[in-house]
């Protein structure tokens, strides 16, 4: 059990027109815990961090902060009574350098200008305490993810939060940046600061609660510490419903080859990868972020050059570097960031579902309005989108929806190849069974497609076979069966190049890193030193 509680929600209630997103919500938070925020997309966790950190103002209930009633009218009064957030969406000012975001609209100053030797040496204590082997004078925006995730956390810090509400903060970290991630959040427990931690991955759930706390329908469920949990009675209260299994896959018959992949090569990017997708087969991608997984799939669709090799649509060669030959040949390509590449926010359902498709329902050049409305209709129903009518924005969907979207468009140009990057990054989990499900039916109906994911578990839930890439290598491709285990798949994803046994591997990998940070900390403080020298 952590410390004592500080903050007390009782009835939140928060309504929009039409709809009540927090219908008598009560939550609880203490000191020096990790409590997780679990529940599907659109089931208020949203809405109910925005009231905590005075984005909303509630319609009912009672908010308290060591007992006393608070009445935010601003983020900045949440932030004033240590409470704050790091968004998935980071708000990095990425022309600015590292102390400089670090301390933004907090900067220490020095009458009326800013204390830059102040600045300069109390940023480099916050980098020391995050272990990040960084000078304070770094432009943030050459920074990685998730070093600029770290800085946001430092912000909090800088701010003497006691409360760091995370959200999706893995959704775009590497293994190893998410290892990180875990060893801060325990420090800043350690510290007394307590965490709420929001996140679709629930091993990652399960691994770092002290309590969880499951909404739906903008209603808590049920609240209590994580060794009472099993993930499956998590799942089943997140949803609604029990779910026998998570991931569909129906078995379906195997055909001719319909994609062949022939010594693709981007220099310095991949090289050499050949690989074949038969009809009715699902071919998973697996590798360590950098790997180039996603890198290969933009190469056979076109959006990205190669060098050399080709790409081959039933034994015919597909034009290289042309998306609009790839479309004709009907590859379709669910891109890793539907967001930014898959879809048009502002835009509507039927808009952002039939763009592809458009040339086909302008026959005279004018859009069939009557035909783009119907075909979009018929997918949003037949792949269950939850939304009002196909008018709707799509930026107004939750994840899983929005994801469905992106499938759906490509499905109306009746493509013999799908390739889908990240299919269920940040969306929750009963929305990540049905587009398993989704998947499972295309193969059934003789679809080759490719599964790109960073997630062995699925990758092994939904394929018939994984292929690991490695620095741009393929260097396996394994059957799944029931004795592939999740070990030797990452041994590949890793190289292949073991001699040892595998956990003995990862044990000298552990004393290097350990070594590594060591070597971290003392750079850290050399910054530190030569940051007391700088400017006044």
């Amino acid at each position: 059990m952590r410390g004592d509680t500080f903050i007390e929600l009782s009835g939140i209630e928060k309504l929009f027109p039409g709809v009540r997103a927090l219908d008598g919500v009560s939550f609880d938070i203490r000191e020096g815990e990790v409590h997780s925020l679990c529940g599907e997309n659109g089931a208020g966790k949203s809405t109910l961090i925005k009231v905590l950190t005075g984005v909303h103002a509630r319609d009912g209930g009672e908010y308290k902060i060591d007992g006393q009633v608070v009445n935010f009218a601003s983020t900045t009064e949440a932030i004033a009574a240590g409470v704050s957030c790091v968004y998935q969406e980071l708000s990095i000012a990425t022309q600015l350098d590292v102390a400089k975001n670090l301390f933004i609209g907090n900067l220490p100053m020095k009458g009326k200008l800013v204390d830059h030797k102040a600045l300069y040496q109390k940023s480099a204590e916050i980098l020391n305490e995050l272990d990040m082997d960084i000078s304070p004078k770094t432009i943030a925006g050459d920074l990685s993810v998730g070093q600029q995730q770290m800085i946001e956390i430092g912000r909090a810090l800088t701010r003497n939060a006691r409360l760091i509400i995370m959200d999706e903060p893995t959704s775009s970290l590497s293994e190893a940046e998410t290892e990180t991630l875990f060893n801060v959040i325990k420090k800043l427990v350690d510290r007394n600061i307590a965490i709420i931690y929001i996140s679709h991955k629930l091993d990652e759930v399960m691994f770092l609660s002290d309590r969880i706390t499951v909404i739906r329908d903008g209603k808590n469920i049920i609240s209590k510490n994580k060794d009472e949990f099993t993930e499956d009675e998590l799942i089943a209260n997140m949803i609604g419903r029990p779910l026998e299994n998570l991931y569909v896959k129906e078995p379906a018959e195997i055909g001719d080859v319909k994609l062949s992949v022939k010594n693709l090569t981007s220099k310095g990017v991949f090289e050499d990868v050949s690989f074949e997708v038969k009809k009715g087969e699902v071919v998973g991608f697996f590798g360590l972020v950098g790997a180039g997984r996603s890198e290969i799939m933009r190469a056979i669709f076109g959006v990205d050059k190669y060098d050399s090799g080709e790409v081959l649509i039933d034994g015919k060669p597909l034009k290289p570097h042309d998306p609009v030959a790839a479309i004709k040949a009907g590859v379709g390509f669910c891109t890793e960031d539907r967001k930014k590449e898959g879809l048009a926010l502002p835009l509507s359902i039927l808009l952002n579902m039939t763009l592809v498709k458009l040339p086909d329902l302008s026959p005279a050049g004018v859009v069939n309005t009557e035909a783009q409305k119907k075909a979009a209709d018929e997918y949003m129903k037949s792949i269950s989108i939850k939304a009002p009518s196909v008018n709707q924005l799509v930026g107004n969907l939750s994840g899983g929806n929005q994801q469905k979207v992106v499938v759906a468009k490509w499905l109306m140009i009746n493509p013999g190849v799908l390739i889908v990057d990240e299919p269920t990054r940040g969306i929750d989990v009963g929305s990540k069974s049905e587009i398993y499900g989704i998947l499972s039916d295309l193969a059934k109906q003789g679809m080759a497609i490719i599964v790109v994911s960073s997630e062995i578990e699925e990758i092994m839930g939904v394929c018939d076979s994984v292929i690991t890439v490695f620095e741009g290598k393929k260097t396996s491709q394994l059957p799944i069966t029931d004795d592939l285990s999740r070990e030797e798949v990452l041994k590949w994803a890793l190289g292949g190049n073991f001699t040892e046994n595998f956990h003995e591997v990862l044990e000298e990998e552990k004393e290097e890193m350990i070594a590594m940070e060591a070597e971290a900390k003392e750079n850290v403080v050399k910054a530190q030193e030569a940051a007391e020298g700088g400017d006044d």
